[in-house]
């Protein structure tokens, strides 16, 4: 099965491909100056995660060959989940390399020596008549509502997964890559930032009593904290793949993809609404779960917009004589048999 291949795929296939470049390049010459090292048992995670892309490409491509032809419903149904799986698998080729490049590169962000920067980002919500342990305090009030911040907080990882899926069911690669693109130079953007303003996070700040947060996580918002510490310890750090978490706390990612997760949605009326409202509540989960501050929910909705704009100019070229005039719907990235 192949797919046809519009204008913007090209693009955001070729700005996924260069922004992996230069984040693996910063990482490879930053490395050597750092305090981190890549444990050797990251090759072998490599290897099986590549395995397993290759295989799941030849299990695809022989399941999709078996029903080529065959015009009864089941085989039909086979052929959509084929298409649906092929879309991932493009993905993948794309994300995976990216994703270990960027894990490296918010490793080294994380590892700076730049004094941590949590009593200027309080100070900034203070100045915006906001009291991070009163906001605590109210929503772990209500056991119903600091279920719901816990339940939203950590639906990140199904809502990628499914925006995911949503996008390759109907085989629309354009919007998959438009989505994972504006996501990962959001992602770097935020890794940048990261290196400037270094933070552990308003529970690390504020030292709040384990009874103020008693009805969100026992970890709420310094899971990553021990981490944290070796890494700007100056001893030797040992980055496994395997063992890699979320380290950026100002700007917040979570508010990023909150902000992405819904654009990504806004061609679907019927459960846009719906995944809006979702995104809003996961957002406010992320300072009494998340342990934000709120600065970090406004830089980190900034760095998503910017991200957008970057993507948006990269991927849709501007004809000032073609303002006006009736254009012809984008092009459905449907599969065809080979």
């Amino acid at each position: 099965m192949i797919y046809r291949l519009n204008t913007e795929v090209r693009r955001l296939a070729f700005l996924s491909l260069i922004l992996t470049i230069v984040v693996a390049a910063a990482g490879f010459v930053w490395l050597p100056y750092s305090n981190v090292y890549l444990d050797p048992s990251n090759l072998g995670i490599i290897a099986k995660i590549v395995a397993l892309v290759v295989a799941l490409y030849v299990v695809v491509a022989l399941v999709g060959h078996r029903v080529r032809g065959d015009e009864s419903r089941p085989a039909r149904l086979i052929r959509k989940l084929v298409g649906t799986g092929q879309t991932l698998l493009h993905l993948c080729a794309l994300a995976i390399p990216f994703g270990l490049a960027i894990a490296v590169f918010i490793c080294l962000a994380s590892a700076n020596g730049r004094p941590l920067l949590d009593g200027n980002l309080a100070g900034m919500d203070r100045a915006f008549g906001f009291d991070w342990l009163a906001f605590l305090k109210l929503t772990n009030s209500s056991p119903i509502v600091s279920a719901t911040l816990v339940a939203a907080y950590h639906s990140i990882g199904l809502q990628m997964m499914m925006v995911a899926v949503f996008h390759a069911s109907m085989h629309r690669l354009d919007r998959l890559l438009e989505y994972y693109v504006t996501s990962a130079v959001c992602l770097t953007i935020i890794g940048v930032v990261e290196a400037l303003v270094p933070a552990a996070g308003a529970y690390a700040f504020f030292k709040p009593p384990a009874a103020a947060f008693s009805n969100f996580t026992s970890e709420a918002g310094m899971w990553h904290y021990t981490t944290l510490l070796k890494l700007r310890s100056g001893e030797p750090f040992a980055l496994n793949f395997s063992e890699a978490q979320p380290l950026v706390t100002f700007p917040s990612f979570h508010t990023s993809l909150g902000v992405l997760i819904a654009y990504s949605m806004r061609y679907f009326r019927v459960v846009f609404w719906p995944v809006l409202l979702l995104e809003v509540i996961m957002i406010i989960s992320t300072m009494p779960e998340g342990g934000h501050h709120m600065i970090d929910l406004i830089a980190g909705a900034a760095i998503a917009a910017l991200s957008i704009v970057i993507v948006r100019s990269v991927t849709y070229r501007i004809d000032s004589t073609a303002k006006g005039a009736n254009l012809p719907p984008r092009t459905v990235l449907s599969p065809e048999v080979d």
